[in-house]
């Protein structure tokens, strides 16, 4: 019969170096014994090495007690989950105390060690590098020192990976849900001893592959690095904020406020962060009343054209610190020299937005007529203490921003009376600080007022290219060109005026308490669970959202895969993709199948979808490199870009960083299993980048999986050689 094997022993044959009295069929297969005899004449691993593990140390009560210590857990502690790839998976290492660790010296790794699991994960070995030494390793993990030279550690390794390792180890396992294999059986395992020089090949190779490793792993770790600078997240510190609780006195008496927003303890941090410094109140700086002017009925009478108005400036006419001039509406003269007489501009006015959109703040720079609407205010002063471009970055910044909030009313608009404005209590810092600042902020605005001409030349040249040579059309490129690198270095100048500003004013730590009304939270959440409201949660999107960013759902769209069920599991098929057979780094092979006609119609991963975790371990991210031809289970959703405004490698970076994994974190937290809805996913901030820094990233990444490809490549040359020399017999010596 086809495919159907036999083996006949004689029972006294069965009983010849089979101490545990094994019948079962599985350990008599013909592949067991066909490398049994392959092997014959090998020595055993009793011949070669000394063996322990972390009961190698004492009694099972003593070494208890010696790593449930309360000391600070420093230590790395493999597992047999970190072992059996050629190198130690460091990824989730456990810790012992450094107490414990020098008390179990026996099973302390040292340089070219190799490590077996003999329970759970079996089958594998690997190779204590220069990276593990003084780790250790619980009973779960043997190790291995080889005394005998003749036999060279890295090529033991790679035979105990190779197929004549791996199935050894597959026959003397024992246990179904969780397979073990016994000191005394590991010791009877054969390794034949090849040709040196091959030895010292195989070595040449395993060096480069973990060289690659480690490259591969510097490299992502740049790309992650490039990343958190990129958003001022190196070294975040998830603090909090304290409760707040404040007498009548120092209430109500004092500010004749009661709104509890206004009293956020946050605004007192603020407050202090000032109070390092010099202040002055807007009413003693300015030397015109604060006034803002009024707005006239919509499409009334008081309106004029271009030609013949005068410039009326509304808010929304406050932009990047400077009063764009792009969508003016008009007024008539006979009104900026009557009813709105009292608020006509002058050039270097500062304007201060007091209701919709409060604090935007702007420079009038412009030699025009011009005059406001009643939601703005007029800042005159001179530059005695106050730098007037410094003001306008100070009003502008994240600091400024949340000062003003504090004094924001809320209403169905929020808005400022000219009082309160004045009230406004601003930090000046040294005069050196401040024109630096404003020099930054002059360049800005210099490059903005270059760019502005390039842009009409551009035009003109758009225009003149309907009658003109292809060699015009260059040029206007060129000019497009130097637009853009005048644009980004305007940019440039302004972020860098505002991180002096920030330099120089945010020092301190925030305190860990957050407080929320029932409306800020189960109102708008559904959550009630404190841990959803940790401010870290909070200060992390604050600190994205400094930065230009979308939700999820704005750049991809999110495609649900199945559960297929176990009973449709086959030995094989279509692959069956779970959360458990991929990470951030690829898809490993998976031992589930289903059938491809009964699962025609799901969806299959294209090439740069991301697969995204959303049941329990929520959160890992990749980027499939082709269109695979496998199904995900239902805990897996497919992530489809939808503009080209975001790299796939960069998204899948940031899924898998710090800036998305505490919203994970925050969403899916509160429950046994963790489960991260489509909804919430479709909600996480995403910091988009410049497309040049994202590529940067993306290039990096990629390096790192090439060079992830060539380490497995090499390694499965290295046991192949191994293989080979074994199934010839050509090299083994006796």
């Amino acid at each position: 019969m086809e495919g159907f094997n036999i083996t006949i022993f004689n029972y006294k044959e069965i009983f010849i170096d089979n101490i545990e009295f094994r019948i079962d069929a599985e350990y008599y297969q013909k592949e067991y014994l066909d490398i049994y005899e392959k092997l014959q004449g090998s020595k055993t691993l009793n011949e070669l090495v000394y063996m322990s593990d972390v009961s190698s140390n004492g009694a099972f009560a003593y070494v208890h007690d010696i790593l449930n210590d309360d000391n600070p857990k420093t230590v790395p502690y493999i597992r047999s989950g970190n072992v059996g790839g050629t190198f130690i998976n460091t990824n989730e290492l456990e810790l012992i105390s450094e107490q414990a660790h020098q008390q179990l010296p026996k099973s302390t790794t040292k340089l070219h060690d190799v490590m077996m699991a003999r329970k759970g994960k079996i089958g594998g070995a690997s190779i204590i590098t220069e990276d593990e030494v003084n780790f250790n390793c619980n009973e779960n993990v043997i190790k291995l020192t080889i005394h005998n030279n003749e036999y060279n550690p890295f090529y033991f390794t790679t035979f105990f990976n190779s197929k004549f390792g791996l199935k050894q180890v597959e026959r003397i396992s024992t246990g179904n849900v969780q397979p073990w294999v016994s000191i005394f059986q590991i010791k009877k395992l054969l390794i034949p001893k090849l040709e040196l020089s091959l030895q010292r090949e195989i070595e040449n190779i395993i060096r480069k592959s973990h060289n690659a490793i480690t490259i591969a792993k510097q490299k992502y770790t740049e790309a992650e690095t490039l990343l958190l600078e990129n958003l001022g997240l190196t070294n975040f510190q998830a603090a909090c904020k304290p409760v707040n609780i404040k007498s009548l006195k120092e209430s109500f008496l004092k500010t004749g406020r009661l709104d509890a927003e206004f009293y956020q303890s946050k605004y007192d941090e603020l407050e202090n962060l000032f109070n390092r410094f010099e202040r002055i109140k807007l009413a003693d700086l300015v030397n015109y009343p604060i006034s803002s002017g009024i707005t006239p009925k919509a499409n009334g009478d008081d309106y004029a054209d271009k030609e013949s108005g005068i410039a009326f400036i509304r808010a929304v006419d406050l932009q990047n610190g400077e009063v764009s001039l792009a969508n003016l509406n008009y007024i008539k003269p006979s009104i900026h020299e009557t009813t709105l007489k009292r608020t006509q501009l002058k050039q270097n006015d500062v304007l201060l937005s007091i209701a919709g959109t409060v604090g935007r703040c702007a420079l009038f720079s412009h030699n025009i007529q011009a005059n406001i609407n009643q939601a703005v205010a007029i800042l005159r002063f001179d530059e005695n203490k106050i730098n007037r471009l410094y003001l306008v970055v100070f009003f502008n910044s994240e600091l400024g921003k949340q000062y003003i909030a504090k004094y924001a009313r809320q209403g169905l608009q929020t808005n400022l009376n000219l009082t309160e404005i004045g009230e406004l209590s601003i930090p000046i810092p040294d005069i050196k600080t401040q024109t630096q600042i404003a020099e930054f902020v002059r360049q800005s605005n210099e490059l903005r007022e270059q760019a502005t001409q390039l842009l009409a030349q551009a035009k003109y040249s758009v225009e003149a290219e309907i009658e003109q040579s292809a060699l015009q059309e260059r040029e206007r490129e060129r000019e497009r060109e130097r637009e853009r690198e005048l644009l980004d270095e305007s940019d440039y100048y302004l972020r860098l005026a505002e991180w002096v500003l920030l330099e120089s004013l945010l020092l301190g730590q925030p305190k860990n308490i957050s407080v929320q009304s029932f409306s800020q939270s189960f109102g708008i959440s559904g959550r009630l669970d404190a841990e959803y409201y940790q401010p870290k949660f909070e200060r992390l999107l604050q600190k994205l959202k400094q930065y230009r960013h979308k939700t999820l759902g704005e750049l991809v769209d999110l495609q649900k895969s199945v559960e297929v069920g176990s009973e449709n599991y086959r030995d094989e098929g279509l692959p069956f993709v779970r959360v458990a057979d991929f990470s951030k780094f690829g898809i490993s092979q998976t031992d589930k199948f289903v059938s491809p006609v009964d699962f025609a119609d799901i969806i299959r991963p294209k090439k740069d979808t991301i697969l995204l975790s959303k049941d329990g371990t929520v959160g890992i991210a990749y980027c499939v490199p082709s269109d695979l031809e496998v199904i995900t289970s239902g805990a897996i959703v497919h992530l489809s870009l939808k503009t080209d405004e975001i790299l796939p490698d960069y998204l899948a970076l940031v899924l898998n960083s710090e800036a998305v994994q505490l919203q994970a974190q925050r969403d899916a937290g509160g429950s046994i299993i963790q489960h991260w809805k489509p909804s919430e996913i479709l909600e996480v901030v995403i910091p988009v980048l410049p497309k040049e820094i994202q590529q940067v990233i993306s290039d990096k990444v990629q390096m790192s999986f090439e060079l992830k490809n060539q380490s497995e490549i090499l390694l499965e040359q290295a046991k192949i050689l191994v293989e080979n020399e074994i199934e010839n017999g050509m090299h083994a010596t006796p």
